[in-house]
């Protein structure tokens, strides 16, 4: 009778004999064991010590760390400065202004004087309204550098806009007005204290100048410049506030390092001066967005003379770098995090491991050298001061020795058995 299954077993047998005789063949030639990179330990051969658990909990403290450190990295990146050569042949560059003078707008003036020799009247260009002078958040007397700030933070600032760029159903109103109006002012904060003729004036918007060295100057009328007026100099005041002063594109939401500062003088004859070096500036942030701009470093310098020994008035004096500075914010990607992740965490772990190892076997080195070195006491017992020599070693016995080496002097006895 034909009974498959008894066939099927018997074949599964003999292939489960062929694969432990193929096994057992190459255990010969060379042993699977030997390119065990795990080896096993007995739970029993383990053994767990304080020491083993301070330095469990210090590596695990440091691993934290590092797995911090390299997240923030995966998440935000790092700045990369590179500098070159500005080859950029840009003959125009805009300059934005904003900030208030605590005198009237009537005896202002603004002027700008290049490097070509050209002078600018500007006047007609920024826009003046009176106000009152409140010194408001611009609470330093001094210029404080901005906090640093990544190339996603400066883009993404780039991005916000003032309440008069932000309008609703723009898209809408540009759709049904036929001669939509646009100022080039447009983009600044609108006036909130507008006094008509008031005692302070706020002087901002955006002119387009020479791409070259150049001083822009705000003075009072019949001081400096020749006027048909001259400015009373009981209404002379040269205080002020800078809400900002940037160059290139406006972008109000960057912080600069002009921002928000405050000069106070109570006397009328005083000038302000601000020397400032611009570096053109690209951001390129992780996603490759790209925002060309400027930066600068500014220092300032502020005096008062008598009447006849200066110009009074606020002084800008700006000058180009040639170079041009690139922030790339450069990040690592998901794979490049998760194998730095793996190193970190097992390279720390691993290392510590071996430490421990070394130490410990350094510690039973040191503990059998130090045995070896024991002295090991005598067993003789000391000689007390009442004690003499033969009393210690044996009494009588070791005397009658004594004696019988010493020739028979100390015994009668001997002396007859030697006469016979």
């Amino acid at each position: 009778m034909y009974e498959p299954h008894l066939v099927n077993h018997a074949n599964d047998h003999a292939a489960n004999d062929n694969v432990s005789s193929l096994m057992e063949e190459l255990d010969k030639l060379a042993p699977i064991k030997s390119f065990d990179a795990f080896p096993k330990v007995q739970s029993t051969y383990v053994s767990q010590s304080r020491r083993g658990g301070a330095l469990t909990a210090i590596v695990g403290i440091i691993i934290f760390l590092l797995v911090l450190n390299d997240l923030g990295e995966y998440l935000y990146g790092a700045p990369d400065y590179s500098f070159l050569v500005d080859h950029q042949l840009e003959k125009d560059l805009q300059l934005n202004v904003d900030l208030t003078v605590a005198m009237p707008c009537h005896y202002l003036t603004i002027d700008l004087r290049d490097a070509v020799g050209d002078r600018l009247h500007l006047s007609d260009d920024f826009v003046k309204e009176g106000t009152t002078f409140k010194v408001g958040k611009a609470t330093s007397s001094r210029i404080v550098a901005p906090t640093a700030q990544s190339a996603s933070e400066i883009i993404a600032s780039a991005k916000r806009r003032t309440p008069n760029q932000r309008r609703s159903f723009a898209g809408i109103r540009r759709l049904f007005s036929p001669r939509p109006k646009k100022s080039k002012h447009s983009s600044y904060r609108p006036t909130y204290d507008k006094v008509e003729d008031g005692p302070a004036c706020r002087i901002y918007g955006s002119v387009e100048v020479k791409k070259v060295t150049a001083n822009l100057h705000i003075t009072t009328l019949g001081h400096g410049y020749m006027s048909f007026e001259h400015t009373d100099h009981t209404l002379m005041n040269l205080s002020h506030i800078i809400h900002e002063f940037s160059f290139g594109p406006f972008f109000p939401a960057i912080a600069q390092p002009l921002d928000l500062s405050l000069e106070v003088t109570d006397q009328p004859f005083t000038i302000f001066q601000y020397f400032l070096r611009v570096v053109p500036t690209t951001y390129i942030d992780a996603s490759r967005q790209r925002l060309v701009t400027s930066q600068y470093a500014v220092t300032d310098y502020s005096r008062s003379f008598e009447h006849g020994r200066g110009v009074p008035g606020i002084f800008f004096k700006y000058d180009l770098e040639a170079m041009a500075l690139t922030i790339r914010e450069r990040t690592t990607s998901l794979y490049q995090f998760l194998i730095r992740l793996a190193g970190v965490v097992g390279g720390v772990w691993t290392v510590a491991s071996f430490g421990l190892r070394v130490f410990n076997r350094a510690q039973r080195e040191v503990t059998k050298q130090t045995d070896k070195r024991e002295v090991i006491p005598s067993s003789l017992p000391s000689l007390s001061p009442g004690m003499d020599a033969s009393s210690s070693f044996g009494g009588p016995s070791m005397s009658r020795t004594a004696s019988w080496r010493s020739g028979g002097r100390s015994s009668p006895m001997l002396g007859e058995w030697k006469g016979r």
